[in-house]
């Protein structure tokens, strides 16, 4: 009720008041009845008058506690119902506004509210573990890689940091960051069961009033790992071409010492060198076919009947494997027509009898399988060898990388690269090749090489 409504009510209550007061006085003093009627019809309607004062000072109250109430709500950003008066009423233009100012603010927090959600999916999505402290040393937010990295299940609410951080370095390299207010950078290497290396920043944001810290922690293990990788095999690599070129320079500098005029001696060590040379031809070969491969060497596909196939490359091998007494077997069926690079097959298959028959024991066997399936043609190649520690089949593949004592006391030859071809072969054609192996027992090599039209269309064919 606004005032000029209230003061017009105040005064036409006091003027019926006086007015009613006087008629009575003069009405009763003067004895005269048309006076005190009228007196008493006033009185009626200064009942009216004051009873529809009091009913719209309530109402307009009521309308004011909302109006009230609403306004705390918006300022508090709590949800409220509108308020809806009706026209003429002097509120009605407060209560519209009003309700226009919270329809904006509901806008603005949906609008924020989505962003936030979108930025925590973001953030949530990285490869990159992150997590932000506030100036309490309280965890606010963390995403799912960097719960992944600590290994912990980080709470929604805030908590203290050391909750979640057990890495001493890490822990270390937080608390410089909140003493010096300077942002630091630097590796960090976890300690458990998979070590890993994290490149970590811990970022100091300065607010307006306040700030806090930024932990981000990118995984840089397999980084680490190839290049340690390129390392070894530039040292194995070095030493494998170091040992036959010494060999070769030591017994030509002992030739032309006097060694050469003892005709024995002369043969002896003209074959070793030839042998040196050879080794070396083959190391060095073998690391020019890794480099082609690598560099992304095309595949010629063609339809080859494997039964065939494979009889021709074991021919090639039953002398190596005569002398160790060793029977290889051909279990490919004779229907088998297949799609593939004849020059990688035979890398492939020779790559594999031939560590086969080097490392089986004698009176053992080499035995060539073929399964096939909606997307996959298999070839196995199963021996009755010594077998394979568990521990050395996921490092079987690395270049120059020998297998435990049991393996090597075979003293074969070889330039240690084998079956890192094959398995850079099988990479580059989308294929894939799996170990199983039991020490005693032997070892199966299963190469998957994908189907394509063309060897579904020589099977048909065929």
């Amino acid at each position: 009720m606004t005032l000029s409504k209230a003061y017009r009510q105040i005064l036409i209550i006091l003027g019926l008041s006086s007015v009613t007061f006087l008629m009575l006085f003069f009405g009763f003093a003067r004895d005269n009845r048309d006076l005190i009627f009228l007196a008493f019809v006033l009185s009626f309607c200064l009942t009216v008058a004051i009873v529809t004062a009091t009913l719209d000072f309530r109402k307009n109250e009521k309308i004011r506690k909302q109006l009230e109430y609403m306004t705390k709500s918006i300022v508090s950003h709590q949800p409220v119902a509108p308020l809806f008066i009706r026209p003429g009423n002097p509120y009605k233009q407060i209560a519209d506004q009003l309700t226009e100012l919270q329809s904006r603010q509901q806008d603005e927090s949906k609008t924020i509210k989505n962003s936030n959600t979108e930025l925590v999916t973001i953030l949530s999505s990285l490869p990159v573990g992150i997590m932000v402290i506030d100036s309490s040393q309280d965890v606010i937010f963390a995403n799912h890689k960097m719960a992944s990295m600590l290994q912990r299940n980080i709470m929604n609410q805030p908590h203290s940091y050391s909750q979640d951080i057990r890495n001493y370095q890490l822990l270390s390299l937080i608390e410089r960051v909140f003493e010096d207010h300077e942002s630091q950078q630097t590796e960090i290497r976890s300690v458990g069961d998979h070590s890993s290396t994290w490149d970590t920043s811990v970022v100091y944001n300065q607010l307006e009033n306040d700030y806090h810290i930024s932990v981000i922690m990118y995984d840089i293990s397999d980084i680490i790992n190839v290049k340690q990788m390129q390392i070894d095999f530039l040292r194995n690599a070095s030493h494998e071409l170091k040992t036959p070129v010494t060999a070769i320079s030591g017994f030509a500098k002992t030739l032309l010492g006097g060694a050469m005029d003892d005709r024995k001696t002369l043969v002896e060590f003209l074959k070793i060198i030839d042998q040196q040379s050879t080794q070396l031809t083959s190391l060095i070969q073998d690391v020019l076919t890794i480099s082609h491969i690598q560099n992304g060497t095309p595949h010629h596909s063609q339809a080859l009947e494997l039964k065939k196939f494979v009889d021709a490359k074991l021919t090639g091998y039953s002398s190596m494997a005569k002398v160790r007494d060793i029977t290889l077997v051909d279990e490919v069926p004779q229907d088998a027509v297949v799609s593939v690079d004849s020059q990688m097959l035979t890398r492939i298959l020779q790559n594999l009898v031939s560590n086969a028959i080097k490392y089986n024991r004698s009176g053992g066997s080499v035995t060539v399988k073929y399964s096939a399936n909606d997307s996959f043609w298999q070839l196995h190649v199963v021996d009755t060898g010594i077998g394979i520690a568990q521990k050395d089949i996921s490092r079987l593949f690395e270049r120059f990388y020998r297998a435990d004592d049991s393996r090597t006391k075979q003293k074969v030859s070889g330039t240690g690269l084998g079956l890192a071809i094959v398995k850079e072969l099988v990479d580059s054609i989308g294929g894939v090749i799996h170990v199983k192996s039991q020490r005693g027992v032997g070892s199966t090599f299963t190469v998957e090489f994908p189907i394509n039209d063309e060897s579904q269309t020589a099977q048909v064919d065929k």
